[in-house]
């Protein structure tokens, strides 16, 4: 390992250090429509409690995925080539979703889970499976965003929902709606996008993990 390498593995520990002095939960389970849960996993230094990682969700299968949520809905049936992908027009709109391959995996109602950045169902599946298991139902936050075909009455539905722990990042305002977060920047876009690279100007996420209700 050289001097650089060295010094940035310390810098990153000890903002992770930092990140879990200020956190009050652990081991919380972020349920999310794309790669937001990922990336704020890996910017708090912790373990993924959650599957839905490295991946996205159109915005009705999640919609539906979150009616009457329950880990226990999460296994993978089949897996399915684009073609067969009831977004295959979408796809094939989005250049890099068009181009790049990656594996489809569907659940038993029917949610297309769009494992972006896995190179084989194998794999999907395997690491998909093993994170199902850490999930911890006490602590679940629900996110959500303005992408992948949502439309407002997505947004409105997701506020909605009786989940006490509930985020979505619009482009749009929705001050009436209490789990908005805007994010002014997209408001020319339409939707949101890559939004764990701004959440941070918008919402204090420590005070928001350390605010959740528990269950149990």
């Amino acid at each position: 390992m050289n001097l650089k390498h060295s010094l940035k593995s310390g810098r990153e520990a000890l903002k992770h250090f930092y990140h879990r002095l200020r956190l009050r939960h652990h081991d919380v389970s972020i349920i999310s429509n794309n790669c937001w849960g990922t990336r704020t996993y890996q910017r708090f230094g912790l373990p993924y409690a959650s599957p839905f990682q490295s991946l996205f969700i159109f915005a009705p299968d999640y919609l539906q995925l979150l009616d009457g949520f329950s880990p226990d809905k999460l296994q993978i049936v089949r897996f399915i080539p684009k073609t067969a992908s009831k977004y295959y027009a979408a796809l094939m709109q989005d250049d890099e979703l068009r181009e790049t391959p990656y594996p489809i995996g569907v659940l038993a109602d029917g949610t297309e889970l769009h494992f972006l950045h896995y190179r084989s169902a194998d794999d999907a599946k395997r690491k998909w499976d093993r994170r199902v298991e850490r999930i911890n139902p006490r602590k679940l936050i629900f996110k959500f965003s303005d992408g992948y075909l949502a439309t407002e009455a997505h947004i409105r539905a997701f506020d909605a929902l009786a989940y006490p722990n509930k985020i979505c990042f619009t482009a749009t305002a929705y001050p009436q709606l209490q789990s908005v977060v805007h994010l002014a920047r997209f408001e020319s876009n339409g939707h949101v996008e890559l939004e764990w690279k701004y959440d941070r100007k918008a919402i204090d996420l420590h005070r928001f993990f350390n605010t959740i209700r528990t269950d149990g």
